[in-house]
């Protein structure tokens, strides 16, 4: 859209026209590389005031483009077994947890975890290798599910479960699927991305003065929002009307 409003506005008389510009778009790679599309939305709230701390995974409808190892704790053998079967990089009990201690098992093994409740306390004895690596199974990134439901997570782990949260900005940046996907798929992403930031939006929030509870009448929620991708230069400063779930024109070109 850009090349072809570009060229519209300062191209030569033989430059191709817009329409030709799109063609040539969806028919050809545009660059070397298939590129990550990432969303970065400014929030109006405080990390460090609780509960404005955000946190959450969820499945893309088109998936972000990307597949992760995973490891599987589960005491179950069967359930181990067929996670194996399913593609899990490792799987197992306390032998798993045992062979991640003493280093056998090398952590750059798998990127992501699932884990059963049952586990928990076993893996307590690796959570100083797990944790500063962003990889100890955790309830808000539903990384932790009951036995019966471990393979179903693993498929959704395996083919990119997109993790979020906000940085001590309140900003969260979420990746929301490649340059291959085109604009349809893509606008699904976002459409769920804002659905669930609209769904955990705290009671209180807002960088407010220190122990203001309530949120003051006409306080923002969304602040700012930009698009861009891995080869950009810079990003694309995207409309709020069009990303607030609220909005009358939520995912529609405003007037």
């Amino acid at each position: 859209e850009q090349r072809a409003a570009y060229l519209a506005r300062r191209g030569k008389a033989d430059a191709p026209t817009p329409e030709q510009v799109k063609e040539d778009a969806a028919n050809n790679d545009y660059r070397r590389m298939d590129e990550t599309v990432e969303l970065a939305l400014q929030l109006n709230v405080d990390p460090r005031k609780p509960g404005q701390s955000l946190r959450g995974s969820l499945a893309l409808p088109h998936g972000n483009g990307k597949t992760f190892s995973v490891a599987v704790f589960t005491d179950d053998a069967k359930v181990a077994e067929e996670a194996l079967a399913a593609g899990a990089a490792v799987a197992g009990g306390a032998s798993l947890v045992e062979s991640i201690r003493d280093g056998s098992t090398p952590l750059s093994s798998f990127q992501r975890t699932l884990a059963s409740p049952e586990m928990m306390v076993e893996l307590r004895s690796v959570a100083r290798l797990l944790g500063p690596r962003g990889l100890m199974p955790n309830p808000k990134l539903d990384t932790i599910v009951p036995p019966e439901e471990l393979l179903g997570a693993l498929k959704k782990q395996m083919s990119g479960m997109s993790n979020y949260r906000t940085d001590k900005e309140g900003i969260v940046r979420l990746g929301v699927g490649r340059g291959s996907f085109g604009c349809d798929k893509l606008l699904d992403n976002v459409r769920e991305v804002m659905n669930e930031i609209q769904s955990i939006k705290p009671e209180s929030f807002g960088k407010g003065k220190k122990g203001q509870k309530k949120v003051a009448k006409g306080t923002k929620y969304y602040l700012k929002a930009h698009l861009s991708c891995t080869q950009g230069k810079g990003s694309v400063i995207v409309d709020l009307r069009t990303l607030d779930p609220t909005s009358s024109f939520f995912m529609s070109e405003p007037l």
